[in-house]
């Protein structure tokens, strides 16, 4: 049976890469784009030329206090005007309590634009603190609640003109456990304007092998006339699937390959793939 301490390393492996964002709109664990819209022939359009949007994918269940993982990956997103590649990308978290639990993401970025232009950096980073309502894997209960409140720091090419740096997201997350597969989703609001859900199925195929495939949808909220005349979609709906080894109780190796199913535009990517590795941990906290 796989320790608890895996199953949330391989839970936050995937989370980098199951629903990555495309390289130019901000998203979850990505983002070191520039506008590259420009207004259309016959006079000035106001607007970023960036639709805004933004997906969170996670579970109801929470590391034991004291138990953390600390995941190093790769990857990659292909968009119509460029690509990028995140070379290392970091996610690291722990249990604090029984029902709180905080993880960081950050990816270092590179994006190479069909123009030959290229930028690179810290990508877009997250601080999230979940908090658990309801404990999946309590005795006698299949189902779980979270709520994970979300901070997120954009980088500087992320920033649209005279927009702010740091914004805030709320995910519900819940879970639901059967007797051989588990079925999770999220759904929330990122301050910069955009609404998303999003949810997975994951079913074990061998004892070290979970498989795991999602869909994600997000929409943009706030108005934007130069996005609208460039024909940019205000929505975006997202297919990934992914896979996770148990090399053992503590120790994962993890894959993913998705894509944007909606109309394909700026906003959208025609490939993502992530791999990496995470490895689970104790510490002991004083007073527990």
């Amino acid at each position: 049976m796989v320790d608890r301490i895996s199953r949330s390393a391989a839970a936050a492996a995937l989370l980098l890469f199951i629903c990555a964002a495309p390289v130019a709109a901000q998203g979850h664990g990505r983002g070191l784009g520039k506008t590259k819209g420009h207004a259309p022939s016959g006079g000035s359009v106001p607007g970023t030329g960036i639709r805004q949007f933004g997906v969170w994918l996670d579970d109801a269940t929470l590391s034991p206090t004291g138990r953390g993982w600390g995941t190093f990956g790769i990857g990659y997103a292909r968009a119509p005007f460029g690509n990028q590649w995140d070379l290392p990308s970091v996610d690291a978290g722990m249990g604090v309590s029984r029902r709180v639990q905080i993880a960081v993401t950050a990816p270092v970025s590179k994006v190479s634009y069909t123009d030959g232009t290229s930028a690179g950096g810290l990508g877009d980073a997250y601080l999230a603190v979940k908090l658990g309502l309801l404990d999946p894997t309590a005795s006698g209960r299949s189902f779980g609640i979270a709520v994970a409140p979300v901070l997120e720091f954009l980088s500087a090419g992320s920033v649209p003109e005279g927009g702010a740096r740091v914004h805030w997201a709320l995910p519900v997350a819940v879970e639901k456990r059967f007797a051989n597969f588990r079925a999770y989703g999220t759904a929330g609001y990122f301050s910069r304007g955009a609404a998303f859900a999003s949810a997975a199925f994951e079913v074990p195929i061998t004892a070290k092998i979970t498989a795991t495939a999602a869909l994600s949808h997000s929409r943009s909220l706030k108005e934007d006339p130069l996005s609208a005349s460039l024909e940019l979609q205000r929505s975006r709906s997202d297919l990934s699937g992914g896979a996770v080894y148990f090399l053992s109780p503590t120790a994962t190796l993890y894959g993913s390959v998705g894509r944007t199913i909606s109309r394909l535009d700026a906003n959208g990517s025609s490939l993502t793939v992530g791999a990496g590795v995470s490895f689970g941990f104790q510490h002991r906290i004083s007073g527990r």
